[in-house]
Parts: C-alpha cells; sequence; structure tokens
C-alpha cells in the first residue's frame, strides 16, 4: 500500500528512488511490484531515457484499498437500501461489490464474506419498537465492532423490556438490523444460552479481550430453535390437562 501511495504521486520514477524513500531494499522493491501486478495493478517498468516505474493511469488503478469492515459496511448499506424499496442502482450495487470480492486474494474475500455472513438484514424496525427505541450510547459502536471483529466476548449492562437490569458477558457471534435498530445475537456466557440485545438497553459495553470463541452462526441458529423447542414443552406441560369450563 505504501508503494502504491508512492507512485500514485509520480508519473515515473526508479527503483531505487522507491527505495530510498520507503527505506527498502531494492530486491524488496522488486518483490512488491511483482505482487501488484499480481493482483491486476497496471504497473509498467521500462528501461532506457523516458523509462523508469509507473502506474498506466488510462488502463485504469484500483486506488482505494477497503478493509474488512469497509467492504461489510459497503455491504451492509447496499443491502439497507434493497430493504425498504426499491432503489436505482441496487443491482449495480450487489454487482460492484461481487468485483470487489473477486479482485482480492482468495483468503482475504473468505474472511469479508464470512464476517458478511454474520450480519442478518431484515425488515424496517416495526412501528411497536420505533415508538419506544432510545439512541445508543456513543461508545457502543466502536467497542461492538471491536469485539465482533476480533472475536472476544463482550461485557455490559443491559435492561431488558420489563426494565430489570443486569450484567451480562456474552459472546458477539451475529448482528441483526432491523433499520434503524440493531440487535446484538450472542450467546450468554453464564446461562449458556442464546440470546438477542437491542443496542439502545445496553450500557457500560467493554471488550474481553481473555475470552474469545470461535463465531458459529448455525450453531447459534440451532440452539436457538432448541430453546423454543424446549420452552413449547414446558408450556405444553404447564397447561392443566382438564381446563375448567
Amino acid at each position: 500500500m505504501r508503494l502504491m501511495d508512492f507512485l500514485r504521486g509520480r508519473e515515473a520514477t526508479t527503483v531505487a528512488e522507491i527505495a530510498e524513500a520507503l527505506d527498502v531494499s531494492g530486491r524488496t522493491v522488486h518483490r512488491d511490484l511483482a505482487t501488484l501486478r499480481q493482483r491486476g495493478i497496471p504497473v509498467s517498468s521500462d528501461t532506457g531515457p523516458g523509462g523508469g516505474v509507473r502506474l498506466e493511469r488510462d488502463r485504469g488503478v484500483a486506488a482505494v484499498h477497503l478493509s474488512q469492515e469497509e467492504v461489510v459496511a459497503l455491504w451492509l448499506a447496499a443491502s439497507l437500501s434493497s430493504t425498504g424499496s426499491t432503489l436505482p442502482w441496487g443491482n449495480a450495487a450487489r454487482s460492484g461489490l461481487q468485483k470487489l470480492f473477486a479482485s482480492v486474494p482468495k483468503e482475504r474475500s473468505r474472511g469479508m464474506r464470512e464476517l458478511i455472513r454474520r450480519v442478518v438484514v431484515s425488515r424496517p424496525a416495526s412501528a411497536r419498537v420505533l415508538a419506544d427505541v432510545g439512541k445508543p450510547p456513543e461508545e457502543l459502536l466502536a467497542v461492538f465492532e471491536r469485539a465482533f471483529r476480533e472475536q472476544v466476548c463482550l461485557s455490559f449492562d443491559y435492561r431488558d423490556r420489563h426494565g430489570n437490569s443486569s450484567r451480562r458477558c456474552v459472546e458477539p457471534h451475529g448482528l441483526l438490523v432491523e433499520s434503524p435498530v440493531w440487535y446484538v445475537l450472542a450467546r450468554d456466557v453464564e446461562k449458556s444460552a442464546a440470546r438477542m440485545f437491542r443496542m439502545d438497553r445496553i450500557r457500560r459495553a467493554r471488550i474481553v479481550p481473555d475470552r474469545p470463541f470461535t463465531p458459529d452462526m448455525d450453531g447459534l441458529h440451532a440452539q436457538v430453535e432448541a430453546q423454543r423447542e424446549q420452552a413449547r414443552v414446558h408450556a405444553r406441560e404447564d397447561r392443566p390437562s382438564n381446563p375448567p369450563k
């Protein structure tokens, strides 16, 4: 990326100039130039007068390097735009993201797709939810994003819909978005149960770096279904066998 930035700022340069500016060896410059070419970046190297190393700007340059989080943000924006209505260029956004995935190394593309798979975009929030939704604390976004990305537990104070407060430590396996509301899809560590936490009911969030976990959306979904079935069984058992007429 430093090499790309250096080349963008010049019409032409030499390996020696690059090595001096970036404080690396000429061998490193040649290796990184080869890497850029392998990734489809149009870099030319000509000898003789007027030669040198340059970007072939008229052929187009992939000038933007996006992090996994930035790609997920773009995917989320494109997905949200399609939930409320059919907007212009919606298909172009999805097509552009597919090209972006295809343009990066397979390992990095796999990491991006795995991160996106943990984000579920649903219908916009209902009027009932919007009627009492509050604003999440400002620090929550950064804390959640870090725990989600680094795959470590998240600790916070939580107030449920009945107003009861508790301290939770959870594994943030997924994110459910019902715009403009979002929920943490998690496994409660102490209760060993799948839970969903609304963003505006979370306070004093912090990461727990010494408690890593492996994201498992399929396992979390299976646990949710098992908990629902268990609740249905208990409801049937608690129901009177001969209800009064």
